[in-house]
C-alpha cells in the first residue's frame, strides 16, 4: 500500500494558531519531518517519528534534496508523512518544490494551509497589513537574491503602493533600505522589524527606511524577523496587544488537553511542556474491600490503575461506598469527580483527623515520600524517567500542579539542568507539591493555591514586581 504526504503548515510560532485540519494531520501521522522554527509545543502530543530538518541561516542541515528524497522514502514505505513547515508551505517555503518532486516520483501528496507570518506576524506586533486609511494592498517579498544571483526588480518594488513585507531579509535589511531610497521611497517612510513573531521572545522595534539598520543593531534584532515597510507601521504603538503575561516564557508538564495551558496562553504567555515519565502498571493485590475502611489517592494515574483492577477483580466504584476517599489535592479529587467519584475530604498528613489511615495509593517511589504514614501503601504503578531535552534557561519559571510532575521533571533532568531548575521560580500548587520541590533541591518556590484560578494572578504578581512584564 501506497504512503501519504501531506505538506502542513504549522503557523507562526504560536502552537495555536494551528488549523483543524494541520492538528487531525499531525495526530495521524507515523513520521514528522519538521523544521527549526516550529514551536516544540506542537510536537509534545505527538506519537508519530520525528525527523528534524531544520535549516539555519547561511547553514542547510539538511539539504532540499535529501529533504525530498527523505519524503518519497517514507511514503514508499506506507506511512503517513507530514512535512511540518512554519507559516505556510507555499510561502517561500519551499512547498511548491516538494509538492513537484513528490508529483513526479508519483507519490500521493495534500497541502494543508498555513497562516503565514506576513500576515499573523504583523498583527502580533500590532501593525494591520492592510488599512482604509493606509494600505489598500500588500506585496510579499523574498529578502534573498533570486536563484540565479541576479537582484531584484527594486524599481518596481519601490514604486508599489501599500505595504511592503520582507521575509527571511534581515541579512540584506540594509541593502533592502538603501535599495528602496534610490528607486523613490522617501527616507522617512515607516519601517518595522519584528522577530520571533508570536513566539515568547517576540522583539520589535521601528523607525524610517534612513535609520532602521542602526536601530536594529542597537536593538541587537536578529533572524529570524519580518521587515514591513509602509504607513502601517504608525499605527504600531496603539495597536499592540497587551495582555497580563505577555512576554512570559512558561514551563508546564505535558497533559492534552490541558486547561493550565490554554489559562496561561489566553493571558499572553508563552507555553511549552516538559515530558512526563513513563507509567508501567505493576501486579498488586487489592486489601479486603468490602471491609471498608479509609482510601487515600495520592495521584490520578494511581486510581486509574486501580481501578483497573477492581474492573478485573469483579468491583466497580459500589464497592468503594463502605470506605472514605481522601484526595492529595484538588486537581485529583476533580479527576475522580470525572470519574463519578465523589471525595470526603483531602489529605494533609499534619492533621490528626487522618492519623489513623489504612490504605494510600501512589506510585513505587513517590510513596516513599509518606514516611510519616504508618498505615499500608499500596504501588499500583511505577514511573520510568524520560530524559528532558529543554533548555530549562530559556523559560522564567515552571508551574508545577502536582508532586508528580515534580519528579517527571527531575528525574529526567541532567546535572547541569538541575542546577538551573534550583534557582528558577517555581510556582507549587498546594502543599505537597512545596515539600516536593523542597526535598528536589528547588529552591525559588512560590506557593499556589491547588487551583488553576490561583495560578495566573500568582505568576502576574511575582514577575510584575521584578518588572519582567
Amino acid at each position: 500500500m501506497g504512503g501519504f504526504v501531506s505538506l502542513v503548515g504549522a503557523g507562526p510560532g504560536n502552537p495555536e494558531l494551528l488549523t483543524i485540519l494541520a492538528k487531525r494531520r499531525l495526530s495521524e501521522a507515523d513520521v514528522v519531518v519538521y523544521d527549526r522554527l516550529v514551536n516544540p509545543a506542537l510536537m509534545a502530543p505527538l506519537a508519530a517519528e520525528k525527523i528534524d530538518v531544520g535549516k539555519l541561516p547561511q547553514h542547510h542541515k539538511v539539504s532540499q534534496y535529501q529533504i525530498n528524497d527523505l519524503l518519497v522514502e517514507q511514503a514508499r514505505k506506507g506511512k503517513r508523512v507530514v512535512r511540518l513547515k512554519s507559516g505556510d508551505p507555499y510561502v517561500f517555503g519551499r512547498g511548491g518544490e516538494e509538492g513537484q518532486y513528490l508529483r513526479q516520483q508519483r507519490v500521493a501528496f495534500e497541502v494543508v494551509p498555513g497562516i503565514t507570518s506576513a500576515i499573523a506576524g504583523l498583527g502580533a506586533a500590532g501593525i494591520p497589513i492592510t488599512h482604509r486609511d493606509f494600505a489598500s494592498s500588500f506585496h510579499v517579498i523574498t529578502g534573498h537574491h533570486k536563484a540565479d544571483g541576479t537582484q531584484l526588480d527594486w524599481e518596481n518594488i519601490a514604486r508599489q503602493e501599500g505595504t511592503l513585507v520582507f521575509l527571511m531579509g534581515m541579512g540584506e535589511l540594509g541593502h533592502i533600505a538603501e535599495q528602496l531610497i534610490k528607486n523613490g521611497r522617501a527616507s522617512s517612510t515607516p519601517v518595522a522589524v519584528i522577530q520571533w513573531a508570536t513566539h515568547w521572545n517576540q522583539r520589535s522595534v521601528k523607525a524610517d527606511l534612513g535609520t532602521i539598520e542602526t536601530v536594529v543593531e542597537t536593538h541587537h534584532i536578529g533572524s529570524p524577523a519580518l521587515i514591513v515597510v509602509g504607513n502601517v507601521v504608525s499605527l504600531m504603538d496603539e495597536l499592540n496587544p497587551e495582555l497580563p503575561l505577555q512576554g512570559l516564557h512558561l514551563l508546564i508538564p505535558f497533559k492534552d488537553p490541558s486547561k493550565l495551558f490554554s489559562k496561561l496562553q489566553d493571558q499572553g504567555a508563552a507555553v511549552n511542556f516538559f515530558k512526563r515519565r513513563t507509567q508501567v502498571p505493576l501486579t498488586f493485590d487489592l486489601p479486603d474491600m468490602l471491609k471498608g475502611g479509609t482510601l487515600v489517592i495520592s495521584d490520578q494515574t494511581a486510581f486509574d490503575f486501580f481501578e483497573h483492577r477492581l474492573l478485573d477483580t469483579g468491583y466497580d466504584q459500589r464497592v468503594l461506598s463502605k470506605w472514605r476517599v481522601l484526595a492529595l489535592n484538588q486537581a485529583i479529587a476533580g479527576h475522580l469527580k470525572r470519574h463519578g467519584l465523589l471525595v470526603d475530604g483531602y489529605f494533609e498528613s499534619d492533621n490528626s483527623l487522618f492519623s489513623e489511615l489504612e490504605i494510600v495509593i501512589g506510585e513505587e517511589t513517590a510513596l516513599g515520600h509518606f514516611k510519616e504514614v504508618k498505615s499500608q501503601k499500596i504501588a499500583t504503578y511505577r514511573a520510568i524517567p524520560v530524559n528532558q531535552t529543554i533548555e530549562v534557561g530559556c523559560f522564567h519559571g515552571i508551574v508545577f500542579p502536582s508532586s508528580a510532575s515534580v519528579d517527571d521533571l527531575v528525574s529526567g533532568c541532567r546535572d547541569s539542568q538541575k542546577r538551573q531548575l534550583a534557582s528558577m521560580p517555581c510556582f507549587a500548587m498546594g502543599k505537597q507539591v512545596v515539600a516536593r520541590c523542597q526535598a528536589s533541591g528547588i529552591r525559588n518556590i512560590i506557593s499556589v493555591n491547588p487551583s488553576i484560578d490561583a495560578v495566573m494572578p500568582a505568576i502576574q504578581s511575582y514577575f510584575k514586581c521584578r518588572s519582567v512584564i
